[in-house]
């Protein structure tokens, strides 16, 4: 499983409405393969920055947001933050 790979799955996940939380508890039981702890926080910082950059795109496209950018931002952290807390609660470092 690779990032590359992770982001097309996700894409077709939340597509069907589901959010990241839930992407991350179906890729922790293996359910693109053997989770990877450094692919899944790759793949979750690549998340992040492209929906604050769908964010940003947004803005300067003028109105239409129908929501607080930063609100939006913030959230985005909130829930990506989660996320890795999961990630390395369930594969831990090995060092």
């Amino acid at each position: 499983m690779t990032s590359d790979e992770l982001i097309e799955y996700y894409y077709d996940f939340a597509s069907e409405g589901d959010t990241l939380i839930p992407f991350i508890k179906q890729g922790l039981v293996g359910a693109w393969g053997p989770p990877q702890r450094l692919t899944l926080l790759n793949f979750l910082d690549r998340v992040e920055a492209i929906i604050l950059d769908n964010v940003d795109a947004r803005l300067d496209e003028g109105p239409g947001l129908n929501a607080d950018p930063d609100a939006v931002r913030e959230q985005t952290r909130r829930e990506v933050d989660e996320a890795r807390a999961l990630v390395m609660q369930a594969l831990p470092a090995m060092d």
